[in-house]
């Protein structure tokens, strides 16, 4: 905890909103790389031979990746050298047969990507004060950019549910999780629901191709989608229909996600008053490569 707020500090992160983990690398002088691993999560190579670098696989979804990215950021800041990290090491076992390095670049990561602060604005965005079930918790962690089970072991450390709470709702899986906002549509493993209340308007919602917005806010239709963003499900015309949000089935309050989405975009619907919702897109940036493409 103590590590992360200090390199929150010196790499000048804002620690009020969602944590950009590859600047505060870029910012740490790390040479970042990505690329498909197969079974390897990343790996982190000192620089007693010369700058400092690490791999990321691509083969993650996005915020596994960057929980990846902020794990080899804790190991380059807390001097544990060069370390090669196995998907047996995912947050699915946290903790389990981990030598100490390992364990503490995992709470690092943690701590550097849910900062209170952070976890907070998220909860707000949610109009919640406090999670009080696992869909909570996944709404949640899509305004972080971290990743369920995470965000979860995280909630204890933040003293917002006690471990028996933690225990109970880590045996929900993001995919039942998803399932539970839509019905009768497709979704691809890597995609995600961002439910967006009354209190997201003007926030910023980063977000990959296939990714669906879900409008909650009371009374507010879409209105004439920008380029990128397409009323149909990626696989199907077909309708679909809500369980857990209190909107309706119509399709102009739904929007998704597609590979023509520019870098940055924004997205408005209009409500039962003069007021405009608005939320501001930011699509996460192919990571293949080295990081000089990352911009």
């Amino acid at each position: 905890m103590i590590a992360a707020a200090q390199a929150h500090e010196a790499l000048a992160v804002d620690v009020d909103d969602y944590v950009d983990v590859f600047g505060a690398l870029s910012r740490a002088g790390v040479e970042v790389m990505g690329q498909r691993l197969g079974g390897l999560l990343g790996l982190y190579i000192d620089g007693g031979q010369g700058v400092p670098g690490c791999l990321v696989n691509t083969g993650l979804e996005e915020v596994s990746m960057r929980h990846t990215a902020a794990h080899e950021l804790g190991h380059h800041l807390m001097g544990h050298g060069t370390s090669i990290d196995h998907q047996e090491q995912s947050p699915g076992r946290w903790g389990e047969g981990w030598p100490q390095h390992e364990r503490e670049a995992e709470a690092f990561a943690s701590w550097f990507l849910m900062p209170r602060p952070a976890a907070r604005a998220a909860l707000a965005r949610c109009d919640l004060t406090r999670p009080e079930s696992p869909l909570d918790v996944y709404r949640m962690a899509r305004w972080l950019g971290t990743p369920y089970a995470t965000t979860v072991r995280h909630l204890v450390r933040l003293k917002m549910i006690d471990r028996p709470t933690e225990a109970v709702w880590l045996k929900y899986s993001p995919g039942s999780l998803k399932a539970d906002l839509v019905d009768g549509v497709s979704l691809g493993p890597q995609a995600h629901i961002h439910v967006l209340t009354p209190a997201a308007h003007a926030a910023t919602v980063h977000v990959t191709a296939d990714d669906c917005l879900l409008l909650a806010v009371p009374g507010a239709r879409y209105d004439h989608l920008p380029a990128g963003l397409s009323s149909a499900p990626p696989d199907t015309a077909g309708q679909m229909s809500f369980l857990h949000v209190t909107v309706g089935p119509e399709r102009n309050r739904t929007a998704w996600v597609t590979q023509d989405l520019a870098v940055d975009s924004t997205v408005t619907a209009t409500t039962g008053s003069t007021e405009v919702f608005r939320v501001n897109l930011r699509r996460t940036p192919g990571r293949e490569g080295s990081n000089r493409f990352w911009a």
